[in-house]
């Protein structure tokens, strides 16, 4: 696995180069390698594969690219060993599972995949340990929790399988200590669980949490203090602070903080410096600096960027320079630099 580079002073985001995937790709993963970039296709039902070339961050289709998944595939992720790699189907209800060829970057489905979740499966979240898989559901209002098989990346639904959540649960996180899980659902709030041993859910104290208009989007930064929320319908992203004890979120006194219009993704990248919001409407990317003791953020100078037609889904690769955002409707995946 690649090592982020070290900061050394205002960053500078450019781009974007874009280059074409399957129909209305939605969401975006690198693998923790750093070496390829898998697009989900929703319209196409497919996995758009690429090898990351160069110092540009530039990519190259992998032989037998597109792989085939389920049916409309909302949400991509890998396992954190980087050999298998997960989609959420929403019109199937079920949850593809692939092995990776660590040389090709090619793709087989495992033994037993799909693997049955409920009703339209939105996102798809590994633990950061590998142990768990956590898929929201977003028609039936729960959370689908499985085992992961470490040798084959098979699932198998726990005990207590599906956890009740908000309505319309759209997007999951995890913290790095693997201690809390987060989901927005987009009709209201934050609803924050407990993850117990065994990979059970349990409800925090004070969840729900208060979000803004429409969440649709989360990310937390990698030092496991700050939430951050994407609200569609407020053009605003939400900013927490995360209660080491409890798991509790707390708004920040400033928060939220104006996107563009319509923000639907959000991630940070791997150095934790920058907030990135993909605005669905406007065609930009808003960049933000965060303020590494409060998580408050700050415009960058050259806020927003321009994006390709209806961006959604944005992927940080782990060495820290780069940043791949999905659009919608141009059929692209474009790949921004962080200098």
């Amino acid at each position: 696995m690649e090592t982020p580079e070290k900061d050394t002073g205002q960053p500078v985001v450019s781009g974007p180069v874009r280059f074409p995937v399957g129909e209305h790709p939605i969401a975006v993963a690198v693998a923790p390698s750093g070496e390829f970039v898998y697009v989900a296709d929703w319209g196409a039902h497919t996995v758009s594969a690429f090898r990351v070339e160069g110092s540009d961050g530039a990519l190259t289709p992998l032989a037998g690219s597109p792989f085939a998944t389920g049916e409309w595939p909302h949400s991509i992720t890998f396992a954190p060993s980087g050999a298998f790699l997960y989609t959420a189907n929403g019109l199937s209800n079920d949850v593809s599972v692939f092995g990776v060829d660590p040389r090709t970057g090619g793709l087989t489905p495992v033994t037993g995949s799909p693997f049955a979740a409920n009703n339209h499966p939105e996102a798809v979240v590994l633990s950061p340990s590998g142990a768990f898989a956590y898929v929201a559901n977003g028609f039936s209002h729960d959370i689908s929790a499985y085992r992961v098989d470490p040798a084959t990346g098979a699932l198998a639904e726990l005990p207590g399988s599906p956890f009740a959540c908000g309505e319309k649960p759209l997007a999951l996180v995890i913290e790095p200590s693997e201690r809390f899980l987060y989901v927005a659902n987009r009709r209201f709030d934050v609803w924050g669980y407990h993850i117990d041993s065994d990979g059970g859910l349990r409800h925090l104290e004070g969840s729900p949490f208060a979000a803004g208009r429409g969440p649709t989007a989360i990310t937390i930064d990698p030092t496991g203090r700050f939430v951050y929320v994407a609200n569609f319908r407020s053009d605003a992203v939400g900013a927490y602070r995360i209660d080491p004890a409890s798991g509790a979120l707390r708004q920040l006194d400033d928060s939220p903080f104006p996107t563009g219009s319509i923000p639907v993704g959000v991630t940070t990248d791997a150095l934790g410096k920058l907030v990135f919001v993909t605005n669905g409407q406007d065609d930009t990317l808003s960049v933000y600096r965060i303020d590494e003791a409060s998580g408050s953020l700050t415009p960058l100078a050259t806020s927003p960027l321009a994006a390709g037609r209806m961006p959604c889904g944005i992927a940080a690769h782990p060495n820290g320079r780069f940043i791949y955002v999905t659009n919608w409707v141009s059929n692209d995946v474009a790949v921004y630099r962080i200098e």
